[in-house]
C-alpha cells in the first residue's frame, strides 16, 4: 500500500500546478544514506543492462538516485564523487517518462525543464526509451575558474571524468537495488541543446539509463 502511494505522489507531484509555469523547483525528501548491500557485492554484481522495465520510480528512489549521482554527502558542501579543484561542474538531468528535470544538488531539489517523455532523444535504442530514468550528464565551463588559463581540452577531459565518476556510483546503487544500468554516448544533441536550453559553455559528455529491469 505504502508503494502504491509513493508512486501516486510521484506521479502527482510531477504532474501539479507546482510545475504549471516556467521552471518551478520542488525540493527531494531526503535521501536515504544508509541500506542496500555491501559494496564489494555491489561490484561483484556491477554490469550493464540489456532491458528495462518501462516504469516510474517513486519520488524517494529518485531522490536517492539522485544524491548519490551527484548530491552533498559533506558539511563542506563537497559530492558524492570527486571533481578537478572541486569545481562541481556537472549537471545532471533525469529524464522520466513525466518529464525532464534538472537536478540542483545544492539544495536537493529538481526543476522540470519540460513536460512529456522525451526518453527517447537521448539514445536510439529501444531500451533508452524505457528506463525509468535517463540521466545526462551535461559540464557546464562556467564553473571553472576564470584567473587561471585551462586548455579547453583539459577542461572536457575533466567532464568526462566527472561523469564517469558519477555513473560508477550509478551503477553499484543500482547493484544493490536489483535495478539496471548502462552507459550511452549516442543521442541528439541538437534536440537536446533546445529542450534544455544549452549554450556555448555546455559540454556533452554521456548519459546513463538506470531503473528496474526485467
Amino acid at each position: 500500500m505504502k508503494k502504491v502511494f509513493a508512486v501516486f505522489l510521484f506521479v502527482a507531484l510531477m504532474s501539479s500546478s507546482a510545475f504549471a509555469e516556467g521552471e518551478a523547483t520542488v525540493k527531494l525528501p531526503d535521501p536515504e544514506k544508509s541500506g542496500g548491500i555491501p559494496v564489494v557485492d555491489a561490484i561483484s554484481q556491477r554490469q550493464s543492462a540489456g532491458d528495462f522495465v518501462d516504469t516510474e520510480l517513486t519520488l524517494q528512489q529518485l531522490s536517492n538516485l539522485l544524491w548519490v549521482a551527484g548530491g552533498i554527502n559533506r558539511d563542506n558542501g563537497k559530492l558524492t564523487y570527486a571533481t578537478a579543484m572541486n569545481t562541481q561542474d556537472m549537471v545532471i538531468y533525469a529524464f522520466t517518462k513525466s518529464g525532464v528535470f534538472r537536478y540542483n544538488h545544492e539544495d536537493h531539489s529538481i526543476t522540470k525543464i519540460a513536460d512529456g517523455d522525451h526518453r527517447a532523444l537521448t539514445g536510439g535504442q529501444p531500451f533508452v526509451a524505457k528506463a525509468a530514468v535517463d540521466l545526462l550528464y551535461i559540464q557546464d565551463t562556467g564553473k571553472w575558474p576564470k584567473s587561471r588559463p585551462i586548455p579547453a581540452g583539459d577542461i572536457l577531459n575533466c567532464g568526462f571524468a566527472h561523469a564517469g565518476l558519477s555513473m560508477q556510483n550509478v551503477y553499484l546503487y543500482a547493484a544493490s537495488q536489483g535495478w539496471g544500468a548502462r552507459t550511452r554516448m549516442n543521442f541528439d544533441r541538437e534536440a537536446l541543446t533546445k529542450l534544455l536550453g544549452l549554450t556555448d559553455k555546455h559540454n556533452f559528455t554521456l548519459m546513463q539509463c538506470v531503473g528496474p529491469k526485467p
